[in-house]
């Protein structure tokens, strides 16, 4: 597929065996797409052992094939997935192939790390108005629609916390709030400090339980 196939695919991955030299192990993963490599991390969780592991375009077949270097190499103890978005729209996956990838990468990944504990964050919603700061092509062919049915089968999913920041994103009419997006699809800082008021919570609970 497109997004695996990709140059930029590639080069990530390659950078990632790099960063992974100076890792050390019992950290936390945040894993996904363009959605998570663009989280500024470092700045909203300061003082936590965190490795942003998204490639911009994947996809959950991209992120199937490349577990070994984002995660297992890593030997985190906690693993922050959010993927699908590109399934949708550049893959062209049907949603329900969707759910099974992602069911098959929490089962992949706790069965290589039996005591990881896997916090699964929403799929974000877009803005499908005609305003002018909205990109069209970059939204594609998202609706809200199939973004809001893709999460109401991933919070059913087994061996994961599920953290549902969709509703917090949104406006008064269903859409991804201007002030919280860049062009309709991406986060804008404003965006990814609401995220991260529904993530930080819970991922330093959790933190906290495996450090000891």
């Amino acid at each position: 597929m497109q997004a695996v196939l990709s140059s930029t695919y590639f080069a990530r991955h390659n950078e990632f065996k790099i960063y992974n030299r100076f890792a050390k192990p019992g950290g936390i993963v945040f894993l996904g797409d363009s959605l998570t490599q663009r989280y500024p991390l470092a700045d909203f969780y300061p003082n936590m052992p965190i490795y942003n592991r998204g490639i911009d375009g994947d996809t959950t077949v991209g992120l199937l094939k490349r577990l070994d270097v984002s995660v297992f190499a890593l030997q985190p103890s906690i693993v922050v997935l959010q993927i699908g978005t590109n399934d949708l729209q550049v893959a062209e996956l049907p949603p329900e192939a969707t759910i099974e990838n992602i069911q098959l990468i929490i089962s992949k990944i706790k069965e290589g790390l039996p005591n990881v504990k896997i916090l699964l964050v929403s799929l974000y919603p877009v803005n499908e108005t005609p305003d002018k700061l909205i990109e069209k092509i970059v939204v594609g062919p998202l609706t809200n629609k199939d973004l809001m049915w893709m999460n109401s089968h991933l919070k059913t999913l087994d061996q994961v916390e599920f953290i549902d920041v969709y509703p917090s994103l949104c406006d008064a009419t269903g859409n991804l709030e201007m002030r919280y997006t860049k062009e309709g699809l991406h986060l804008s800082l404003n965006g990814y400090a609401q995220v991260t008021e529904k993530i930080k919570p819970v991922l330093e609970k959790v933190f906290q339980l495996s450090s000891k």
